[in-house]
This record gives structure tokens, sequence and C-alpha cells, in this order.
């Protein structure tokens, strides 16, 4: 995968898992942004306004672009290593508001089921995710499949407040220069 289409996807993970849980916390919002100043992690993409882009995007397609996100997931040929990054990105947003969501935990799960790297390797790199996230199921077709339909069933996404994401990221931006 090329590393703009990868740090897109990177992009695209963090913000997917801020909002599966229907709720965005500033402290989310920090964290991703941070990745981006930090450690470059998303390329040359403006954060901010790609977050706004994003916002509005879910704002219209609702539980569609969480789903967009899982196919282009499931459709990259990503190295072991890509995979640990997605993973370390979704393990840092759900962590960054200090709260671990059942809808976090239940995508994250979906999650799993797109990448081949052995849970294993998964918890030798982030031993954390043992008593939240791991779990002894195999990923057979039909279990693939209630699984993603069950965490899909009866989701509805709220309207996120665009205005209210662009203030905290604004605020965010000043704190960091």
């Amino acid at each position: 995968m090329s590393q703009s289409s990868f740090s897109s996807l990177l992009l695209r993970t963090a913000f997917s898992f801020m909002t599966c849980d229907g709720h965005i916390d500033k402290k989310e919002i920090v964290s991703i942004i941070k990745m981006g100043q930090q450690n470059n992690l998303f390329g040359e993409v403006a954060v901010d306004e790609e977050l706004e882009i994003m916002l509005k995007k879910i704002n219209l397609r609702g539980t569609e672009y969480l789903k967009d996100y899982f196919r282009k997931v499931e459709k990259a040929n990503l190295s072991d290593e890509e995979q640990l990054e997605i993973i370390k990105i979704a393990v840092d947003v759900i962590y960054s508001d200090m709260e671990v969501r059942e809808d976090e935990i239940k995508f994250l799960r979906v999650l799993r089921t797109m990448l081949d790297i052995s849970d294993s390797v998964i918890l030798t790199r982030f031993p954390q995710l043992a008593k939240d996230f791991m779990w002894d199921d195999e990923f057979t077709d039909e279990y693939v499949k209630k699984l993603h339909s069950n965490y899909f069933k009866d989701k509805q996404m709220p309207l996120f407040d665009v205005s209210d994401v662009i203030d905290i990221t604004a605020d965010v931006l000043r704190e960091l220069k």
C-alpha cells in the first residue's frame, strides 16, 4: 500500500474509532491531532480540515460511512507492521478518553476480523488488549458475518455538531503551537 494511502487509512481509522460509540470526546480529538503532529502518522494531510470533511460525510452517510471504512481495510493489502499500526491507532483513540465503551469493543472486534495477523503477535505488542478486547473465537465466515451484522443491527449514528469539533480542533492547534 502506498504511504499516502496508508496514512489516509490511519486517519480514517482514528476518526472511525472516535465516532463509533456515537460520542466525540475532546480528548479523542486532541489525541488524533497530536498523533498527526508529533509522529507525522497522517502524512501531509491537514488533520483539522480532514476531520471536518469526515464529520460531514458521517453525518450524511451514518453507519454506511463506518461500513465503508471496514471495506477499505478489508481490501487493503496490509503488511503485519501496517496491521499493527492500525491497531495501535485504534487503541490510542479508544483509551484517550479514559473510558472504554461497549461500542468501541465491538468495533475493534469487527476490525480484528479484517486482519490476518495472529492474536499472539497482537498481544505481544499490545498486552493491555488481553483484558478488554481479546477472545478465543474462531473466525469462521459465518461468525464474521454475524459479528458484523450484530454491530450494525439497529445502530444509529447521531448527527455530530461539526462546529463543536471545529472549535475544539482550533483550541487544540493553538495549544500545540
